[in-house]
């Protein structure tokens, strides 16, 4: 097909006898190429030399170096090296016009590619001489002045882009110098190689925008060095051109199938090839830009997990993406190209649903939606959205359908779900699925006139778990109640997480109470049977209230607010019991609410002040310090005792303010007895374990110490047996006690302590709670059990104070068991602060030797 457009036509390449030397190069009258000439003298570099001059200079060094080569070659009967000189001095020649040189050249290069020489010496006569006269017209058509005008390369003003970069690769040194002078003067930057190895590092270094590549060239020639361009991907769509000065065909196919994009034959009309490959680097560019929009387009696609689908409808022929088929699995070299092979990858829930869908189509004409799933080739079935509309192409129906994977969408649609609706801690319902199940419940009990029971179930005391052994540890137990409380309900009931330790159970269609009594012993049943989590046993205990719809309330609000009401009427009951609501109820909730006000109305009014109970050594009769007591006066109920106040305080969660105030308070009464000359009194003062959970603790007590001047060993804290159990609070009282702050066990013994873990803690203080000395007189067990905590205390150098001692026979009890500083109503009841100088002086250890009247009551006397 080539040879219909080639300028010219090889045939089988012959072997020039010595008589077929071409006649014009015997002629001494060697005329010059005029129109070579033409095409280089009408050119000039960008230094303003004209082309055909620079061109010629070259030449007249060159060629008698290159005949005498091609001679030293025949001496050698080298035909390799003579077929290398003779096609790059063919091309020279040819370059000037120089035809019959050219000629010859030719001839021996073919004789020589035949690995013979037989007449390339009768060659090379004839050559040498022809050469004279040909460097004789060259000179002259130097030192002739133009006829023409001279025209300069076009550059790249004319056309769009940058300036663009060619790697020029031949082994002709005249032709680069030659063809590089064009193309720097038409604005292209121009890497040079003579070689292809040279070619491929050139490459490497900088990525050219076209190669210029001769064909024949000496280690690597230019067929094998493109193969190599085009195996690389860094260079597979560069332009590369072939220049040549092999005319046949086989040389141009095989150009080709190394993957030349274009060639030319030498010599080179310059002008056109300045043209030929500014629109060659265009094609270039508008491809590259096409092949980019397409890789963007199918990486969106991939990234999208989209892809589509044609459907010929006449001849049922399915044509798939390739982004469609990777989404599903599917080969398309063996895929059945029908409707039925694409339906055949459909889920077979949906299969029917499709097909008619796409069937339907060709009579709709708006965009059809759909969604499905296809069968994942990997795991679990694909969800997607489907659109298809109908095209019109050849006046024949086609139908085009998108098809988008949205199984992470729908993922994440259940998740969101879930997590709307369900506990993100325990897993069950959540208080958003409580909502809509109980407006359900309602609804249902209205239509069927029945009823249903809902149970407020609330943990007793779990904020001391909290608070004792940390909050991974009370998250462990709400998950565990809530798997219990699943265990106990039937499948038509509902149970939910209404948040912290709330919980709430709906029965439905429910008979009688005593069905709703059933259930709730089973919950306490389940619910308070004990646990071990993190080695540490737990008994979880929960008080439960309950209302009946529509009974005691018919709407969601009411329903709560009753149940509520009726969980902490089981918890004033003693906990871990349910109770039913009733009318009496609902007073006491108002009364609990009327409380919380009041209490909030007492901080903002300062209706709190604090009292101090004298704690007595009974080595030396004298007091040794106080404990701090709140008290809360309220100016209309009068005085309200602090069982009521501080659970109040704790459920508001105002208690760490509160203790806040308790130790600045404390602090200001330091300063002020030793103002009034009192020695420093040591000042006990009670905190939350909450406390333990506020970072600013530490710097709270040190700023109060710095601010009154008040030295760290007059303070100490008492804290219950539940703040010691976990060491991050431990760690606290090491960095308090650092401090010169003084730690007390408060109420000792009624907790979770145990004696062995007394040498663990880092204490000062231990005292023993009212508890023990209630029946220490009717219970001989409580005396030896007094006895050995006393024993024990003392040991390990720990102060000892009991607390609550009430009669004189308790104070002599515990004398006699070792304990020697008491607290109490035999000595003194909590009296306000301005009240401790009068005391201070008393000698209270005669009521130790004898009976005589309490102290206590003469000191309640003077207030």
């Amino acid at each position: 097909m080539l040879a219909k457009w080639l300028p010219f036509k090889y045939e089988e390449t012959a072997i020039p006898s010595v008589t077929q030397i071409p006649s014009h190069a015997r002629a001494n009258d060697n005329a010059l190429n005029k129109n070579a000439l033409d095409n280089l003298r009408e050119i000039t570099t960008e230094t303003g030399e004209n082309l055909l001059t620079k061109a010629a200079q070259l030449f007249l060094h060159s060629a008698p170096e290159e005949i005498d080569a091609l001679q030293h070659a025949l001496d050698q009967q080298d035909s390799a090296a003579l077929t290398k000189i003779a096609h790059s001095f063919k091309s020279a020649c040819a370059n000037l016009g120089a035809q019959s040189l050219a000629d010859c050249a030719a001839s021996i290069e073919a004789i020589t590619k035949q690995e013979l020489t037989t007449g390339v010496d009768t060659l090379l006569k004839s050559m040498r001489s022809g050469l004279p006269d040909i460097l004789s017209a060259l000179r002259q058509e130097i030192n002739e002045p133009p006829e023409s005008k001279t025209i300069h390369p076009p550059t790249i003003e004319q056309f769009s882009g940058e300036n663009k970069r060619i790697l020029l690769v031949d082994d002709d040194a005249s032709f680069r110098i030659i063809t590089s002078s064009i193309l720097t003067a038409s604005a292209f930057i121009v890497d040079e190689a003579e070689n292809g190895l040279q070619a491929l590092e050139k490459a490497k270094e900088r990525k050219p925008d076209l190669v210029i590549l001769d064909a024949i060239m000496d280690k690597l020639d230019g067929f094998e060095t493109c193969r190599l361009l085009r195996s690389d991907s860094a260079f597979k769509d560069i332009p590369v051109i072939m220049s040549t000065g092999l005319g046949d065909v086989d040389s141009i196919n095989r150009a080709f199938e190394c993957g030349a994009t274009d060639f030319m034959t030498k010599p080179l009309n310059y002008p056109i090839l300045i043209h030929r490959l500014w629109f060659i680097l265009r094609a270039d560019e508008n491809a590259n830009e096409l092949r980019n929009s397409k890789l963007q387009l199918s990486a969106a696609q991939r990234i999208a997990r989209l892809g589509y689908w044609i459907w010929d409808v006449k001849n049922n022929h399915f044509q798939m993406s390739e982004q469609l088929a990777e989404l599903c699995g599917v080969d398309l070299l063996t895929f059945d190209r029908s409707l039925e092979g694409f339906l055949r990858l459909v889920d077979s829930k949906d299969q029917e649903m499709v097909r008619n869908m796409i069937v339907a189509a060709p009579y709709n004409k708006t965009i059809q939606h759909i969604e499905y799933q296809i069968k994942g080739f990997k795991s679990k079935p694909i969800f997607v959205h489907q659109e298809m509309i109908k095209v019109i192409e050849n006046n024949q129906a086609k139908i085009t359908g998108t098809i988008q994977d949205i199984s992470q969408r729908k993922e994440n649609e259940r998740k969101i779900q879930h997590l709307a609706y369900f506990d993100n801690l325990t897993g069950i319902p959540s208080r958003s699925y409580y909502q809509e199940r109980i407006q359900a419940f309602i609804q249902m009990a209205n239509h069927r006139n029945e009823q249903f029971a809902f149970l407020f179930l609330d943990l007793d005391n779990f904020k001391d778990i909290n608070d004792s052994f940390g909050h991974n540890l009370g998250d462990q137990l709400l998950k565990l109640v809530a798997k219990r409380i699943q265990e106990v309900i039937r499948t038509e009931d509902f149970a939910a997480r209404l948040g912290g330790d709330e919980f709430c159970i709906l029965l439905n269609n429910i008979k009688d109470t005593e069905s709703v009594t059933d259930v709730a012993n089973r919950c306490l049943d389940k619910l308070n049977a004990p646990l071990f989590l993190n080695n540490q046993q737990i008994k979880p205990r929960v008080s439960i209230g309950i209302a009946i719809f529509p009974n005691d309330g018919n709407d969601e609000v009411s329903l709560l607010k009753a149940a509520d009401t009726a969980m902490y009427a089981a918890k004033e009951a003693g906990k871990q019991c349910y109770a039913f609501y009733s009318r009496d109820m609902a007073i006491q909730a108002v009364t609990r609410l009327e409380k919380e006000q009041m209490l909030r109305e007492a901080f903002e009014k300062e209706q709190f002040s604090l009292y101090f109970q004298p704690q007595i050594s009974l080595h030396t009769g004298r007091i040794i310090g106080v404990e701090a007591l709140a008290r809360w006066q309220h100016p209309e109920k009068g005085f309200i005792p602090p069982s009521e106040f501080i659970p109040l305080i704790e459920q508001l969660g105002l208690i760490i303010d509160f203790g806040k105030w308790v130790l600045k308070s404390a602090c200001e009464q330091i300063v002020q007895w030793h103002k009034a000359g009192l020695p420093y009194l040591q000042v006990a003062v009670n905190i939350s374990p909450l406390h333990f959970q506020d970072f600013t603790l530490i710097n709270t007590i040190k700023d109060l110490l710095k601010k009154y001047d008040i030295s760290a060993q007059y303070l100490e804290l008492e804290v219950t047996e539940s703040a010691l159990q976990t060491k991050e609070h431990i760690s606290i009282f090491r960095n308090l006690r650092q401090l010169g702050i003084k730690i007390s066990i408060d109420d000792f013994g009624t907790g979770y302590s145990c004696l062995a873990s007394l040498k663990q803690l880092p204490l000062d203080c231990i005292k023993i709670d009212k508890i023990f000395l209630d029946d220490v007189l009717t219970n001989p067990h409580t005396a030896l059990l007094l006895g050995a905590i006393i024993g024990l205390a003392n040991a390990l150098g720990y102060k000892l104070v009991a607390e609550g001692v009430e009669t004189h026979d308790q104070l002599l009890v515990m004398h006699g068991l070792g304990c020697h500083v008491i607290q109490g109503y035999v000595f003194s009841p909590p009296i306000p602060g301005d009240r401790i100088p009068e005391i201070i002086e008393i000698d209270f250890s005669c009521q130790v030797a004898d009976k005589a009247e309490p102290l206590a009551i003469k000191v309640s006397s003077l207030g």
